[in-house]
């Protein structure tokens, strides 16, 4: 029998116990019994409206030497079946701490074929989307839930997954080559739709304030189909914004370095009326964002593996 799941109590190991409801014997009818020796008492109608499994093996004729209460031996062990029966059982409350947790609950789910546990199960994974989204994108994938790969794909945006100078991103482990090659074109078209909107601007209006800059000037095409002097920094801003979506298409524009360096450099009397702050913060990024979200829905990426 293998060692059982210990908590820390101080400096002492103490085994784990499982509490309300599954501690007392009062209308019980089974013990699921872990892999490390802890018993759980448990309700086989309960167990049986949540899982065909667990309904089809309650079926079975018994032994007539059975046990008052009978005891089914489990492969998992005591703190992932703890939790995973806390996500359906009444008078219990699932406290998810991690996602490597949330992810043996997930095994317990899919093996026993709970399949009324699985939006709670999809709701604690969203939690994860913005903090370890290629982690959730993979676990999705593999289980072909695409509302929430294609959520945790737009948040990867924010990573260099396309760059051969970075590590290969240890929480895709696992993941198909099919999927990943779905997130990497994925990306890629991100990547394309984020320069493009950036390198010209001809979604945007020209503005008039700046026709009497006096700053060095490069020429930039606007909504009017015309090329305009445009004052040099606010040029290189762009070149650098277009260098930096190529490779993380998802970056915030206020996390990098260039965004000061403009911001420094916008202070001639004709430039500070432009207003770079709010181009930048509203209407370039809400463009990006829109154009990002076109990729996703023309048509739905993995819409043809999943």
């Amino acid at each position: 029998m293998s060692s059982p799941d210990l908590e820390t109590v101080g400096s002492d190991p103490v085994p784990f116990a499982p509490t309300h409801p599954f501690s007392e014997t009062a209308g019980a009818d089974t013990i699921l019994r872990s892999s490390d020796g802890v018993d759980f008492y448990v309700h086989r109608v309960i167990l049986s409206l949540v899982s065909p499994v667990f309904e089809t093996m309650f079926g079975l004729p018994q032994p007539e030497s059975s046990p008052a209460i009978p005891v089914i031996d489990m492969q998992e062990r005591s703190a992932a079946l703890d939790l995973a029966l806390r996500f359906f059982y009444p008078a219990a409350q699932p406290n998810v701490a991690t996602l490597e947790k949330l992810q043996e609950v997930l095994e317990v789910v899919m093996k026993y074929d709970m399949q009324c546990v699985v939006p709670m199960v999809k709701q604690h994974l969203e939690k994860y989307q913005s903090s370890r989204p290629l982690a959730v994108y993979a676990i999705a994938f593999r289980h072909r839930w695409k509302d929430v790969a294609v959520a945790a794909a737009k948040e990867s945006l924010k990573y260099p997954l396309r760059s051969l100078n970075t590590e290969a991103p240890a929480e895709l482990e696992g993941v198909t080559a099919i999927g990943y090659h779905e997130l990497l074109r994925y990306h890629s078209r991100c990547a394309d739709a984020a320069r493009l909107t950036t390198a010209e601007l001809k979604w945007f209006p020209w503005s008039t304030t700046l026709d009497n800059c006096r700053c060095n000037k490069n020429l930039l095409m606007f909504s009017d189909n015309m090329y305009h002097h445009t004052p040099a920094w606010f040029c290189e801003f762009l070149t650098g914004m277009v260098n930096t979506w190529a490779i993380t298409p998802g970056a915030n524009v206020r996390d990098h370095g260039i965004f000061y360096v403009a911001l420094e450099k916008a202070k001639c009397d004709y430039c500070r009326p432009f207003n770079f702050i709010y181009f930048v913060t509203h209407q370039l990024t809400a463009q990006v964002r829109s154009e990002i979200d076109k990729v996703r829905g023309t048509p739905p990426f993995i819409s043809a593996r999943i």
